[in-house]
């Protein structure tokens, strides 16, 4: 799962494409008639990284205007396997935001050309303020939709809190859980000229890996690897001779 991350020239970009996590909406065992939750991830915490302004990144077959931080979150209602007291749609409530100061959160709805509701850091629902959204894609109750993201504007810690409600009244909402949304800054990179070479130094994370790639036409199609680098968690220097070619960009792709 690669990530753009930096193109380098007197600029610089930053692209995101990751797998997204699931949240399982199911019954609470020993309450059969109450919804709960269950996380699929092993540490759900969903990574949100910057999408630069002019950027048309995906996620799965979703694609928004960039400038922001964002992450795919995806909610699943049930299953083939599930014992039910009877149909039940499900829907996700937003209940609370906190995070950085100034900072907003945004869901967008598959194929949005713009966020289907924003609230700020510090909200709280109140009578009629309360954003929802649908998990099933039809009116069975079972499945999910992909392509659904959540976008804040700025870098920090978003503690959000939901609750799924069964619209058909068949079963109670299940108690408000929280996500945390970790929003990263782009990494910290310099370039300079030594020598004859451009020096490329930028801050890594650990396990993760970094492809340097040059180009001489910032063309789409016209991006080679020249390196690739181990990611340590601290900073990582590349070196690349430039003689005989008159400009050159750069950029990073990030991956695990």
């Amino acid at each position: 799962m690669k990530k753009l991350i930096l193109t380098l020239f007197l600029a610089t970009t930053c692209l995101l494409a990751r797998a997204h996590d699931h949240i399982e909406v199911r019954q609470v065992p020993g309450n059969p008639s109450q919804l709960g939750i269950i996380i699929t991830a092993t540490n759900l915490n969903p990574l949100a990284t910057y999408f630069p302004l002019g950027e048309l990144p995906s996620l799965d077959l979703f694609a928004f205007p960039g400038g922001t931080y964002a992450t795919e979150l995806t909610f699943s209602a049930f299953d083939s396997t599930s014992a039910t007291l009877g149909s039940a749609l499900v829907r996700v409530d937003l209940l609370s935001v906190t995070g950085p100061a100034g900072g907003t959160l945004s869901f967008w709805e598959a194929a949005a050309s713009s966020p289907t509701w924003t609230r700020p850091s510090g909200w709280t629902t109140a009578g009629a303020d309360k954003p929802s959204f649908p998990v099933s894609e039809d009116n069975t109750g079972y499945g999910h939709i992909h392509g659904r993201a959540f976008t804040a504007n700025k870098p920090g810690t978003y503690d959000v809190t939901f609750q799924v409600v069964d619209t058909l009244g068949h079963y109670t909402a299940s108690a408000p859980f929280v996500v945390h949304f970790t929003v990263i800054s782009p990494p910290q990179l310099s370039i300079s000229k030594v020598g004859a070479s451009i020096r490329l130094d930028f801050t890594s994370r650990a396990n993760l890996i970094y492809d340097v790639q040059s180009s001489t036409t910032l063309h789409a199609n016209d991006w080679t690897t020249i390196d690739t680098l181990d990611g340590t968690g601290g900073t990582l220097q590349f070196t690349d001779p430039i003689s005989g070619r008159p400009r050159v960009f750069y950029r990073l792709v990030e991956y695990q």
